[in-house]
């Protein structure tokens, strides 16, 4: 079977497809070659994730333990990119063009360590490996470096637990991202005997059966999932594209409608109507718009959108900042889920930005109270005001 690569998003594809199984990009010298490229949005689930896109995570130590934040950006048709989260973990996402690269804190690279250390003093404790190889995994979407010690990690979790679905179903990701599917198949396959109705392992089951070229497969485990959760996203979405490999359009057109209907992200139906307008042949070049004329931002101003927007966490989630005032800031996130952390990591997080605002203020000669609202772009709902 010969493989080649997607133009768009990095993937390997088949010489038998007509479109990207990861990004949904039509492929150079097929009937169904069109002129627009367009990237296929994603919701947090490792079902969805895509080569080239960006995987965010914040990794701090709580108590004797780690808490792993990660954010997802674009959907596809599987957990990929994700890594490589994202073809290259750390590389090229859909950030703005000027945004600075996203790498792995040194702070997790230290617990890393620390972590590996506490694992290999006590080579019977089933569940410091198990941490240690979920955060190795992790790390991987960041550092394909952590991605080998991760696949050791589990592998010694599975020496002392055969069994342990933690582990059968990390180590069927870690071969996914060594773009090893017919070992991933394997261990999704162990891991379903013993958990059947997981809806997003049987998901990714089915995606690497797509990326395999077996569309009949992957369709079958996808019918197999909506059988017991008729509302599941991804399972919809990457039905549209195994569809659509098949040479099905309308099936394909109406998954990925159903699709859309199921989520409430603008970005990511946006996306999907694009992919739809692409599979139909009616998609067309957007015009470059002029862009709009920004006022100028004072230096304090300037120095605290270099804080939010260089910020490893914050910075690719933001979609626009703006400044109601000279010292009042509404900064406006997609899929930024603070009430989803811990109480203690939350605090850690707010007092270290309420003290780089107040060190932005020192140096830029502002007396008056700053005020920075953290809002919800979907919602428009403030989370957390910060206030110095």
């Amino acid at each position: 079977m010969t493989v080649r690569f997607c133009p768009q998003c990095g993937a390997k594809t088949v010489s038998q497809a007509h479109f990207c199984a990861a990004c949904g990009e039509a492929l150079p010298g097929s009937a169904g070659n069109l002129t627009k490229r367009t990237q296929v949005v994603s919701a947090p689930s490792k079902s969805l994730l895509v080569p080239g896109f960006v995987v965010l995570s914040l990794y701090l130590l709580v108590g004797t333990g780690l808490w792993v934040f990660v954010l997802r950006s674009q959907p596809g048709p599987s957990r990929a990119a994700s890594s490589g989260e994202e073809r290259a973990s750390t590389g090229g996402s859909a950030l703005p063009q000027d945004h600075p690269q996203v790498s792995l804190p040194e702070e997790a690279k230290k617990l890393l360590t620390e972590l590996a250390e506490k694992a290999n003093a006590a080579p019977q404790d089933v569940k410091t490996w198990k941490t240690l190889a979920e955060a190795q995994s992790r790390a991987a979407r960041l550092d394909a470096s952590y991605r080998s010690a991760a696949l050791s990690s589990y592998r010694h979790v599975l020496e002392l637990a055969p069994n342990d679905l933690e582990a059968l179903r990390g180590v069927g990701n870690v071969y996914y991202d060594f773009e090893e599917y017919a070992k991933a198949i394997d261990y999704y396959q162990q891991y379903l005997v013993l958990s059947p109705e997981d809806a997003n392992v049987r998901t990714d089951l089915g995606t690497m059966y797509l990326y395999t070229n077996e569309a009949d497969r992957a369709l079958a485990e996808y019918q197999t999932v909506l059988a017991k959760k008729p509302d599941f996203f991804q399972a919809y979405f990457n039905m549209g594209i195994a569809y659509q490999e098949k040479g099905e359009p309308d099936k394909a057109q109406q998954a990925l409608a159903r699709a859309k209907a199921l989520t409430t992200d603008k970005n990511i139906q946006t996306r999907i109507d694009q992919v739809i307008a692409q599979f139909s042949g009616t998609a067309s070049p957007t015009p470059t718009a002029a862009p709009a004329a920004t006022p100028a931002r004072s230096s304090f101003q300037q120095t605290v959108e270099k804080l939010f927007r260089t910020h490893e966490i914050m910075g690719p989630r933001i979609s626009r900042i703006e400044w109601p005032t000279p010292a009042e800031a509404h900064v406006f996130f997609q899929n930024f889920p603070m009430s989803a952390m811990p109480q203690e990591v939350r605090e850690r997080f707010l007092g270290k930005l309420r003290t780089q605002v107040t060190d932005a203020k020192t140096a830029n000669s502002i007396s008056e109270t700053a005020k920075i609202e953290l809002i919800d772009a979907d919602t428009n709902q403030v989370m957390e005001t910060i206030v110095t």
